[in-house]
């Protein structure tokens, strides 16, 4: 895959382990899905997108999901 997760200095909030950045990921939000989207080409009004970093535990391996820092 090739990416080097950085630490942030944060602990998890399960096992208290520092906590890595795994980065930002977009996530659809809205819109329609299944057939709709097949069929019609305005199943994506509506639709948005939403970056969230993902906040990973090398230890109990949970993550977790926040806004990211702007700038």
């Amino acid at each position: 895959m090739g990416y080097e997760p950085q630490k942030t200095g944060e602990s998890c909030l399960r096992c208290g382990a520092e906590l890595v950045t795994v980065g930002v990921q977009e996530f659809r939000t809205g819109g329609a899905s299944g057939a709709w989207s097949a069929l019609f080409d305005i199943a994506h009004w509506g639709e948005g997108v939403l970056g969230l970093e993902i906040l990973a535990c090398p230890e109990c391996r949970r993550v977790e999901l926040r806004v990211p820092e702007e700038g």
